[in-house]
């Protein structure tokens, strides 16, 4: 008499794993809106500051008509800054837990992601309204009042606070250009996943 001894098949990737790696279409196309965002996080404050302000300042006669052609430009870009944040909160939120990032990792991320929306919301809501009122309230063209009025004083006081804030959402979106490439770099993305073992062959043991 002849017995067949059976293994069970095993599998390659337990069930929580399986419920936690995503699609791989999935995961191509969070990563690329990740980098999407993340481009528009980086690339617009940085060719607003370096180009639009110098360019603005130079062709226009008053600091005052570069300051208006600004203002409106400066409004949208704080909006389109916290959309581009708050996709960045969603896709570092997954991408970190789908590629098992280290703990400092996922916290650098979804941080500097936060720290970008609610820096752009304070430009908006709190700096460029009071500046605009200063501009339209002052006696004056801004250029001409004397250094010691308070207008002037408050203005600046006010630019230097949108200056800070500026420099805050590029250290924000470069944070996390740098967790994203290293993770990338360490090859955090997700291999095909495997297929479940061949079964193996079965063992006959002759018992006659």
């Amino acid at each position: 008499m002849r017995l067949e001894s059976r293994t069970r098949t095993p599998l390659s990737d337990g069930p929580a794993e399986a419920r936690r790696s995503p699609a791989r279409w999935l995961e191509v196309s969070l990563l690329f809106l990740h980098l999407a965002a993340l481009a528009l996080a980086l690339g617009a404050p940085i060719v607003f500051g370096a180009l639009v302000v110098p360019a603005a300042f130079e062709i226009l006669p008053t600091r005052d008509l570069a300051a208006a052609l600004q203002s409106p430009i400066l409004t949208g870009l704080c909006r389109g800054l916290q959309g581009a944040f708050i996709v960045l909160l969603g896709s570092s939120f997954l991408l970190a837990r789908w590629w098992s990032a280290a703990p400092l990792s996922r916290a650098l991320m979804t941080r500097a992601a936060i720290l970008g929306v609610i820096g752009a919301i304070v430009l908006e809501k709190l700096l460029i309204p009071p500046i605009e009122r200063i501009r339209l309230e002052a006696p004056g063209l801004i250029d001409d009042l004397p250094a010691a009025d308070p207008s002037r004083l408050l203005l600046n006081r006010y630019h230097r606070l949108s200056t800070g804030l500026f420099a805050m959402e590029i250290a924000a979106a470069a944070l996390l250009l740098l967790v994203t490439a290293r993770l990338l770099a360490a090859g955090r993305v997700s291999a095909p996943r495997r297929t479940a073992a061949p079964p193996p062959v079965p063992k006959l043991l002759d018992l006659s």
